[in-house]
């Protein structure tokens, strides 16, 4: 069974997203700071074209802001870090049902009030929800705090033990 995911879209605009709170491009007024469409095309392996289209969208919902010339660049807008990540989510995400029962080949049960669609529609707003509350600025912040080196974790949760608790597990 496929796990519920993001669009391509919506992947690439939270990327791009924590690529330029990662470099601090917050109302970027050094040019430095700043990330051409060029750039985040790159860091993020993804074509130029759908990134300018991401852009487009995060600079319109006031996420991002531009300046254009020579030693233009996007970054993050004033205020961005505080954008809920699942109002964010929403946006990018658009209207789109998690099975298109009414596309190419339509469900023979779509004119039939399927309740299984009414089960995915509500499966992906619990999925969205998880992300209510918690801020760009957040997520970027937990990310930039954790540094890997070796092995990449899969997402499991760590525990931290402290040296007293692994003493008194010996001792008794």
């Amino acid at each position: 069974m496929d796990d519920m995911h993001l669009t391509k879209f919506a992947d690439l605009g939270l990327r791009s997203l924590m690529i330029l709170g990662d470099t601090g491009a917050a109302g970027a007024i050094d040019p430095a700071q700043r990330r051409t469409v060029g750039e985040l095309a790159v860091q993020t392996e993804a074509p130029a074209s759908h990134i300018k289209k991401v852009v487009a969208q995060l600079t319109g919902m006031g996420v991002l802001a531009s300046v254009r010339g020579r030693s233009g660049g996007v970054y993050l807008a004033e205020g961005a870090r505080s954008t809920d990540v699942g109002r964010l989510l929403r946006e990018l995400e658009g209207e789109n049902e998690v099975v298109d029962c009414a596309g190419e080949t339509p469900c023979p049960l779509v004119a039939r009030d399927c309740a299984l669609r009414h089960l995915l529609a509500e499966a992906q707003e619990n999925f969205f929800a998880t992300f209510d509350g918690i801020t760009l600025g957040q997520i970027i912040d937990r990310t930039a705090a954790t540094s890997v080196t070796g092995a990449v974790p899969i997402g499991l949760p760590t525990l931290q033990t402290t040296q007293s608790s692994r003493t008194d597990h010996v001792h008794r």
